[in-house]
């Protein structure tokens, strides 16, 4: 299918795009980023489609897309969008727009029972079209895109309202609308939560923390010269060297391009190319004197042994209540909720609202089952307590 749409990289073109979407109920937005191409990753495109008309807005040729602001400020427009939490941060994040309300179709599906919940599934489930996925990891930041980029980025979007349309009825049916209606309106206050790298950032690597002192000091080195390299060549860090090879380095210590050979006797680019990069900071690991960072203890002390059983209760009675739901477990309650319920152990269906991580429609729906089962626990275990001893 070639879509019918406007590529947007003109003022006058761009006035008169927004003026069309002004008069929409709803409008299907979607977006391009570079975030696996560049090292401080943008929005590359966005595109919309609302009243018959779709449209795709460079935002890297425009002058500024600023005049999207208010029709995603505007809330008599509904904006729809697949996956919304990445789309939402991201245009906040480099345009500061504020967007509401919002319809994640996603989360829709989700609610429903659906298990293969892409945006390709979907339409090919509904409207039995195959979308391409050719272009799912191209570099969006270059300039000119090809046509059969451009109709990629258009397909996104052209089948957002008609999917609405079936999915806000099904979820209707399922006694749902709640449910959406919530976590919708908690994706409109999605920030970005970003912050410059932090040489002490290396804590979060996989494998870091099971390091000796020394191999830390070392990774975070190693982590540092990865990042400014990242910087220099703007890419990603992982496009660098990988965090699965400094972890090696940090391990095995080489000294000099002999040990790199050792090491690494199949050598990639990247480790050829910084060689003497990786042996210095390798050296500065060794002599620094900086601390590591302090381990930053829990909020939350550990949970008792009472707590541990009434939990691994409470995740059989969310599986279950799941199953007969035909949903996948998190879309009836997440692990982090029912652990802080097994911590607070509530008698009464008030302290479910102390939980923050809580939906409303959860205590609607399921804070009477949950009082019961919590409180036939708490008769088991009495139970367990005055049984005599054998």
């Amino acid at each position: 299918m070639t879509p019918d749409y406007a590529y947007i990289t003109e003022s006058e073109a761009f006035e008169k795009a927004i003026a069309a979407l002004s008069g929409c109920d709803c409008i299907g937005v979607d977006i391009e980023g570079d975030s696996l191409f560049s090292y401080k990753e943008q929005v590359s495109l966005i595109q919309v489609s609302g009243g018959g008309k779709n449209y795709i807005f460079d935002p890297l040729l425009l002058d500024s897309v600023l005049p999207l602001a208010a029709l995603f400020e505007n809330r008599s427009i509904l904006k729809i969008f697949h996956g919304s939490d990445y789309d939402i941060v991201s245009l906040k994040r480099d345009f500061n727009f504020k967007i509401g309300p919002v319809y994640d179709t996603a989360l829709a599906a989700r609610a429903i029972g659906v298990k293969q919940f892409s945006l390709q599934n979907l339409i090919e489930t509904y409207f039995q079209v195959t979308l391409s996925k050719k272009f799912q990891k191209a570099n969006w930041k270059l300039r000119p895109l090809s046509k059969e980029q451009l109709d990629y980025a258009a397909l996104d979007t052209i089948y957002l309202y008609p999917l609405y349309q079936i999915l806000n009825e099904a979820v209707a049916k399922k006694g749902r609308t709640d449910q959406i209606e919530e976590e919708c309106r908690l994706m409109e206050d999605m920030t970005w939560t970003g912050r410059p790298f932090e040489p002490n950032d290396y804590i979060r690597t996989k494998g870091a923390r099971t390091l000796s002192p020394k191999a830390q000091k070392i990774l975070r080195e190693l982590i540092a010269e990865r990042d400014q390299i990242a910087k220099e060549r703007d890419a990603p860090p992982f496009k660098i060297i990988s965090s699965r090879d400094l972890i090696l380095m940090s391990e095995k210590v080489p000294r000099s391009p002999d040990d790199m050979k050792a090491f690494f006797p199949k050598k990639n680019i990247s480790i050829l190319k910084y060689e003497s990069r990786w042996l210095k900071a390798v050296q500065q690991g060794l002599v620094t004197e900086a601390p590591l960072p302090e381990r930053t203890k829990s909020l939350s002390p550990p949970l008792t042994s009472g707590q541990e059983k009434l939990l691994k209760a409470l995740k059989n009675w969310r599986n279950q209540q799941a199953e007969a739901e035909g949903l996948e477990p998190a879309m009836v309650m997440t692990g982090g909720v029912l652990k802080e319920i097994a911590r607070l152990k509530p008698a009464k269906m008030d302290v479910f609202h102390s939980i923050p991580m809580m939906r409303q429609w959860q205590i609607r729906r399921y804070g009477e089952p949950l009082l019961k089962e919590i409180h036939s626990r708490k008769s088991v275990s009495k139970k367990e307590n005055c049984s005599p001893i054998s």
